[in-house]
C-alpha cells in the first residue's frame, strides 16, 4: 500500500481522491450482487463478477498508462528544450548559462530536474550531477548526451564534444519522431479494434440474457 501511495503521488495524483474513487467504484459494483437475489437468478452473478474484475484491472492499469504518457511527454520536452540549449551554446553561452536559460522552457518536472542540476553544479564540479540528471530519465542515450555536455565545460563551445553532443542529439530526435509515429499508428489500430471489443461485450451480455430466459423457462416447466 505504501508503494502504491508513493506511485500515485509521484504521478501527480491525489492519493485520497484515488482511494475514494476506488472504494466507491467497488462498492457500487458489489452492491449489484443483490440483483441475482431479486430476480432469483444466480447466473446474473457472472456479469457482476466480470464488472468487478474489469473495474479493478482498468483502475490499476491506468497508472501504467499515465506513467508511460508522462515519461513520453518528458522525453519529448527534453528534446524540445535541448534543441534551444544547442542554439545557446552555438551563440557563445557557457554550459551553465545555457542550462539556466532553457529551464524556463521546460515543464514542471524537467524544470525541477534542471534546477537541481544547476544547484548541484554549484557544489560539485564533477560529472556526478550530470549522471544523476540522466538516470532520472532512465535512458542511456541521454546519459551519453549529458556526459558530452559535461565535457564541454572545460573544452569550450567549439570542442569536438559539442559535435559529439549534436550527433547524438540529432539521432535521438529522429528516434523520438519515429517513436511518436509508431505510437500514433498503435492508437489508430486500437481504435479500429474498439467496435470489435464492443460487439464482443454485447454478445456476452445477450448470451447471458438468453441463458437466464432459458433457465427461467426450464424452472417454469
Amino acid at each position: 500500500m505504501k508503494r502504491l501511495k508513493e506511485k500515485i503521488i509521484k504521478l501527480g495524483l491525489s492519493y485520497k481522491k484515488e482511494m475514494v474513487f476506488f472504494l466507491l467504484g467497488n462498492l457500487v459494483i458489489i452492491s449489484l450482487i443483490v440483483v441475482p437475489f431479486i430476480f432469483k437468478n444466480l447466473i446474473l452473478f457472472i456479469p457482476v463478477v466480470i464488472f468487478v474484475i474489469m473495474f479493478n484491472f482498468v483502475f490499476f492499469y491506468r497508472y501504467k498508462v499515465v506513467e508511460a504518457k508522462q515519461k513520453e511527454d518528458t522525453l519529448r520536452d527534453f528534446v524540445y528544450i535541448f534543441n534551444f540549449f544547442r542554439i545557446y551554446i552555438r551563440n557563445g553561452y557557457s554550459v551553465y548559462s545555457a542550462l539556466k536559460e532553457v529551464k524556463s522552457f521546460a515543464n514542471d518536472y524537467l524544470n525541477e530536474m534542471l534546477e537541481t542540476l544547476l544547484n548541484e553544479m554549484d557544489e560539485d564540479k564533477s560529472i556526478t550531477p550530470f549522471i544523476k540528471f540522466a538516470r532520472k530519465l532512465n535512458d542511456l542515450v541521454i546519459e551519453e548526451m549529458m556526459i558530452s555536455i559535461y565535457q564541454m565545460i572545460d573544452d569550450g563551445n567549439n570542442s569536438s564534444y559539442l559535435n559529439q553532443f549534436e550527433l547524438i542529439f540529432d539521432k535521438y530526435s529522429s528516434l523520438m519522431q519515429e517513436s511518436e509515429l509508431r505510437s500514433k499508428d498503435r492508437k489508430l489500430a486500437m481504435m479500429s479494434y474498439a467496435p470489435l471489443i464492443g460487439s464482443g461485450c454485447l454478445i456476452i451480455m445477450v448470451t447471458i440474457g438468453v441463458i437466464s430466459v432459458i433457465g427461467e423457462m426450464i424452472n417454469g416447466l
